[in-house]
């Protein structure tokens, strides 16, 4: 087994096991949502529709049961059932991406895909555009612009840092192991790092977060940031930088990273703030990943 082949297992297993920590470590509501209540008797038929039965008149049970407490009173359970957050429809997407992405390098017709869409490209794109280099960056500073002029997501600034974070470490991570072990060589023939698309997979990242944050307060905001990410990921085929299976990988990847660490922050705040998680201490990491070149920025507010 080459490679290639052992670094998808390795992908494939582990987003699996992501897929399924994520769907089953939802919060959800118990069956009996409530203590027992207790009926009032005016909720009641008419009592004389249900004469007292005096048990312990029968010398074969000798019970003594105060009829006069329990008369008109009876048990009510609130029954609701277990409700998940829909999380799983979010995996759908970047499955069937990371897929697609693993399955190109395997499977003829989809790596003829990949040249004919770079063949066409060539023939009427002569002129590279370098938004891509700036644009993957838009969808994360949106959400600190919404945060600082006031309008706020489903969680604080502190979180939502440390969700960034967070999601651009794993998504690093992962799209530099990938890049290093599979050497897939460049449409431009520049480099043999090609696979998977780290400008894409950046922009996602931060599409993913916006659309978290603010999908219940408008879907405009919340979609936008999918824009940006589409289009750079456009622009990154369009430049020959990509095949357009790298760029469905790096798109999966990101968002992937983003939903595992939302399940992270849990833990993560236990970690940085074990005796005080309202503390307003923030942490703010950035990193900046280029063709040739990787940094890291780094603020922390006291």
């Amino acid at each position: 087994m080459n490679v290639f082949r052992k670094v998808s297992l390795f992908i494939i297993i582990l987003l699996t096991q992501t897929g399924i920590i994520h769907v089953y470590a939802q919060e959800y509501k118990p069956l009996i949502t409530s203590k027992p209540k207790l009926l009032q008797s005016s909720t009641l038929p008419n009592k004389t529709l249900f004469p007292k039965i005096d048990l312990s008149a029968s010398p074969q049970v000798p019970l003594n049961i105060d009829s006069d407490k329990w008369e008109n009173k009876i048990p009510e359970l609130n029954i609701k059932q277990i409700s998940f957050n829909s999380t799983y429809p979010r995996l759908i997407a970047p499955t069937l991406f990371i897929a697609y992405g693993i399955m190109a390098h395997e499977n003829h017709m989809l790596k003829d895909l990949d040249k004919s869409t770079n063949n066409e490209v060539g023939e009427h794109f002569k002129n590279k555009m370098i938004y891509d280099d700036y644009l993957q960056f838009a969808p994360a500073v949106s959400v600190y612009t919404l945060n600082l002029a006031g309008i706020k997501g489903n969680h604080d600034l502190k979180d939502v840092t440390i969700i960034m974070a967070t999601s651009h470490l794993l998504m690093a991570g992962t799209v530099n192991i990938l890049k290093n072990s599979t050497g897939v060589l460049r449409p431009d023939g520049s480099t043999r790092n090609s696979f998977p698309s780290g400008h894409t997979a950046t922009s996602f990242v931060g599409a993913h977060i916006l659309f978290r944050e603010y999908i219940g307060k408008s879907p405009y905001i919340a979609f936008s940031g999918y824009i940006a990410s589409s289009t750079t990921g456009v622009l990154r085929v369009l430049n020959k930088r990509h095949w357009v299976s790298d760029v469905l990988m790096g798109a999966g990847i990101g968002i992937f990273s983003v939903e595992a660490s939302y399940l992270l922050l849990p833990t993560i705040n236990k970690i940085l703030y074990p005796n005080h998680l309202n503390s307003k201490h923030t942490l703010a990491i950035a990193p900046n990943i280029g063709d040739n070149c990787y940094g890291i920025g780094m603020e922390y507010t006291f």
